[in-house]
């Protein structure tokens, strides 16, 4: 299924707008027969509405189990989530071609290994913890990541989301974090991670960090402290400052420093269930504050506050923030 960018704006409007009409209690037929005709008139429009399903689905799915570490997920519930997660595939190899399969599967694998995460947080919630040989993680919205030490090295797989780590002192077992696309080598240090669809970006508040990239043919990069990269499998970017916000979401704040709103609310929606949208009129609106991270909705209040733009709330989990009228 393609992501909400993929598909027009307006066409995701529609798609919820009948969502909700459809959940209403008295719908007679000849809204029904509408709906089935505006699924039949466009391929996109029956894009939009699986989509739409999807995140209705998401967030019944996250209702029913708030406390994603609990052991209940991670025993009965795995099995329930290989179930879903083979329906998922079966109902992309049926409704779409196999670009878009081959495009998805690092999610798949993701999902999968995810499964087993030895630690993971819930959307909206984020957490500290303090590993054996005394390193500290401070894990964002939605991440997962596992834990693998031996005697040879502390290992750090981040699978999702974002995590800042406080390196603890071991001279012996150096502390080594693989995102999707490489490898970090801390040096005695305190530094974000960050996996992207496809990337990985690495920022370095203290000490040294050496980024080797999994298919890159040139040697390691040396990040320094104050400095920022992003790397792919192939190769990393030149380096730049790091910004002076970025570990503020461990205080539970989010930084916008003159952010589009378009990249404000794709940064706020990680820290919600559901869809939160942004009409292509008002993309281009700067933002600039600080904002609550885990308290959506007090943020979205704020923006109405600070600029001329509106809420507006198709569903409980569908919000897209247009211009006030």
């Amino acid at each position: 299924m393609p992501g909400a960018q993929d598909i027009p704006y307006a066409t995701l409007e529609q798609a919820a707008e009948w969502y909700a009409t459809l959940r209403a209690d008295a719908v007679d037929e000849h809204e029904r027969q509408r709906w089935q005709d505006w699924l039949a008139r466009d391929a996109g429009n029956r894009q939009a509405w699986a989509r739409v399903e999807a995140i209705s689905q998401n967030v019944a799915i996250a209702r029913q189990t708030p406390d994603a570490s609990s052991a209940a997920l991670h025993a009965a519930g795995a099995q329930r989530q290989r179930r879903k997660l083979v329906k998922t595939l079966a109902l992309a190899a049926f409704g779409t071609g196999l670009g878009w399969q081959l495009a998805r599967m690092e999610d798949v694998q993701v999902a999968v290994a995810g499964l087993g995460a030895s630690h993971r947080v819930g959307v909206g919630q984020r957490s500290e913890t303090v590993l054996d040989d005394g390193t500290r993680l401070w894990l964002d919205s939605g991440t997962l990541l596992d834990q693998r030490f031996d005697k040879a090295q502390r290992l750090v797989v981040l699978h999702r989301g974002e995590v800042v780590l406080q390196s603890g002192r071991d001279a012996r077992r150096p502390l080594v974090v693989h995102s999707r696309q490489g490898s970090m080598r801390a040096l005695g240090t305190r530094f974000q991670v960050r996996q992207f669809e496809g990337s990985t970006r690495l920022g370095v508040s203290e000490g040294r960090v050496e980024v080797t990239p999994f298919d890159a043919h040139t040697p390691m990069l040396v990040v320094e402290a104050g400095q920022e990269v992003t790397f792919t499998r192939a190769g990393v970017s030149e380096a730049v400052a790091l910004p002076a916000g970025r570990e503020a979401w461990t205080r539970g704040m989010l930084i916008a420093e003159d952010l589009s709103l378009e990249a404000f609310l794709a940064e706020l929606s990680r820290y919600r269930h559901g869809h939160l949208g942004c009409d292509p009129a008002i993309a281009g609106l700067r933002v600039v504050g600080a904002f609550p991270a885990h308290d959506s909705e007090q943020a979205l209040a704020m923006l109405e506050a600070a600029l001329p733009v509106r809420a507006r709330r198709v569903l409980p989990w569908w919000v897209t923030v247009e211009a006030k009228k």
